[in-house]
């Protein structure tokens, strides 16, 4: 499955929505804090770790502070984040990456952690081939990202509103599990769990989601305005979704804890 991602969109999405990120980022926080509560309780050798996909740092500190090091690189594909972060969290290194390229030494981190990110990439095979490369052996990685099914809400009240793509595509977690099962890791941990989040109105979720730069930024976007008949038409189908808890948001969540081999044969 080609995803078609426009990196240079998604660098300049989330460098632009940097400053408002942290305030609507409830979703993404708790899945952070949860990966962190997961992660192995000890790291071996220099307690090298990066954070794939830093964003705007919050998780550095949490990971300085579990593993009590101050030996932590941030790394994003966007400098907007990677300004911001560098701004709020000074102590920290940081470095521009794509994540299916990585900027790094073979065998330099202990662990690698990474989440919500490597779902802008196109190829998840390459993501764990360039992790792999750059733990050191014995080394972990602790990822989430995200699967179809993702907004489904949205995707299926736009479906009725027009034809044009709104919401980003993502890997089904099948294909995820097939490709960590095929990579050199050993895994500790993989697993698939449905987040929801509920909003009061229509134009709370939209604005949720522009405001952490997760609007679509995928190659098959409306490139012109939407018209006032068709955000109508939109709004009436996502109406359809309400419960009792407001309008759903639904996130399917990808998780995995794996290991590089002690010993690489």
């Amino acid at each position: 499955m080609s995803l078609n991602i426009e990196k240079q969109a998604v660098a300049q999405s989330f460098g632009d929505a940097a400053n408002d990120y942290d305030e609507y980022a409830l979703i993404q926080h708790k899945i952070a804090q949860g990966l962190i509560s997961i992660s192995p309780k000890t790291i071996n050798h220099s307690k090298a770790i990066l954070d794939l996909g830093c964003g705007t740092g919050y998780c550095l500190p949490l990971l300085s502070e579990k593993y009590q090091t101050q030996n932590v690189t941030g790394a994003d594909l966007s400098q907007g984040m990677l300004d911001y972060a560098q701004s709020h969290y000074p102590l920290f290194k940081y470095e521009m990456a794509d994540a299916e390229n990585l900027p790094f030494k073979d065998n330099q981190y202990d662990l690698i952690f990474s989440n919500f990110a490597v779902q802008w990439c196109d190829r998840f095979s390459q993501v764990l081939a360039e992790i792999y490369r750059c733990l050191a052996p014995g080394g972990q990685l602790v990822l989430s990202t995200l699967a179809d099914g993702t907004l489904q809400e949205l995707k299926q009240a736009w479906a009725q509103a027009d034809d044009y793509q709104h919401v980003n595509d993502f890997e089904p977690a099948s294909a995820l599990m097939n490709v960590v099962d095929a990579s050199e890791f050993d895994v500790a941990l993989m697993n698939t769990k449905t987040e929801v989040h509920y909003y009061s109105t229509v134009r709370a979720l939209t604005d949720s989601l522009k405001r952490i730069g997760a609007h679509n930024i995928t190659s098959g976007r409306a490139k012109a305005l939407t018209s006032p008949g068709t955000i109508k038409k939109f709004t009436k189908a996502l109406e359809s979704f309400r419960t009792e808890q407001g309008l759903p948001a639904s996130y399917e969540v990808f998780t995995c804890v794996l290991s590089k081999p002690k010993i690489i044969s």
